[in-house]
C-alpha cells in the first residue's frame, strides 16, 4: 500500500482527529475547573478584608493574597495559598 493511498482525500478529512482531542468530557472538566477557579478567586478576594494578625493566624501574609490574585484568571489562587502556607522556608514562625 502506497503512502498516497493512506493520505486524506481533502484537508477536512483530518478534522475528526482534531475534534477528538476536544472530547465532551474533557471540555466539561475544563469548564468545571474554570468555574471552580472563579469561585476560589472570590473567596481569596474576601481574605483581603482580614487584618495582618488574622492572616498570620492562618499562616499567610498580605503579599500572598496579592500574588494569588495576580495569577491568570484560569488559575486557582487557592492552590497557590495552600503551597505558600506549607512552605517551610518562608521565615515565619509556626506553632
Amino acid at each position: 500500500m502506497a503512502t498516497l493511498d493512506q493520505a486524506p482525500v481533502c484537508a477536512a478529512a483530518g478534522r475528526e482527529q482534531l475534534l477528538a482531542n476536544f472530547s465532551r468530557p474533557t471540555l466539561v472538566n475544563r469548564i468545571v475547573a474554570v468555574i471552580g477557579a472563579w469561585k476560589s478567586r472570590f473567596a481569596v478576594m474576601h481574605l483581603r478584608d482580614f487584618d495582618d494578625a488574622q492572616l498570620a493566624d492562618i499562616g499567610l501574609q498580605r503579599s500572598d493574597i496579592q500574588t494569588a490574585l495576580g495569577l491568570p484568571l484560569s488559575a486557582d489562587p487557592s492552590h497557590y495559598l495552600i503551597s505558600a502556607r506549607q512552605n517551610p522556608l518562608r521565615g515565619t514562625k509556626r506553632f
